[in-house]
Formats: C-alpha cells, structure tokens, sequence
C-alpha cells in the first residue's frame, strides 16, 4: 500500500490553489478578520472594566487593611476635619465646598460612620443620579 499526499510528507491533496484549506498562505476573509477585531476588543473592554472596578474599590480596600485603631483615628481626624471645615460658623463653607464633598465621600466609606455621621455630612454629598 502506498501512502500519497499529507501522509507521505508530500503536498496536500488537490492542486494546491487558492481554495485549499490546509494551505498557511490563505489570507483570512473579510468575515473572519471581523471576528477576529471583535474578539480582541472584547477583551480589551473587559480588561478596561475590570481594571476601573478594581480601581474604585481602593480606598475601601486600603480602610480595611488598617488596624481599628488607626481606622479610628483617621475617622475622628477626618470627622473633625470636616465639622471645622464645612461645619463650623466661620464662613467657609462655600470656599471649600468641593473639599467637603472629597472628605464627606471618604467618611461615609468608614464602618464606624453611624446614622448620626451621616446625616452631619448629608449636605455635602452629590445627590444620587439616575
């Protein structure tokens, strides 16, 4: 028995044209480079999505690696950082407003910021959007 073709490390079957799938010199199609760009940018999207969501959880995860002691002296620093800042009499509130909203959106981050925390901050954090 005689092997001819691929088997006996000759040509493939056929003339060998254009249309021959085994060929490494067949250009994809127009279809598959389609395919192909819509794959890569799927990935390059979820790649981009997950690097921003693990992005905005990083004061979250940097409060949680602290000791409570230190996560409750950052708290009382920064709570009292806010009532003398936006919270006291001396008209400064509007000077530093965007400031008190920065550090109103850092306190409410911490567990030791109870109900009566968050109403005192209420006025300084962007209302929510649909």
């Amino acid at each position: 028995m005689r092997l001819t073709g691929m088997m006996a490390g000759g040509p493939p079957p056929g003339d060998g044209g254009e249309d021959n799938i085994f060929t490494r010199d067949r250009p994809p199609s127009s279809g598959e480079k389609r395919v192909r760009q819509g794959v890569v940018l799927a990935v390059v999207l979820l790649v981009l999505g997950a690097v921003w969501l693990y992005l905005q959880g990083g004061e979250n995860r940097a409060l949680n690696a602290l000791s409570p002691a230190q996560r409750a002296a950052l708290f009382q620093e920064t709570r009292d950082s806010i009532r003398l800042m936006c919270l006291s009499d001396a008209g400064v509130k509007k000077a530093f407003k965007g400031r008190c909203a920065q550090q109103s959106d850092f306190l409410a981050r911490f567990p030791e910021c109870d109900e009566a925390c968050k109403q005192e901050i209420a006025p300084f954090l962007p209302e929510a959007t649909r």
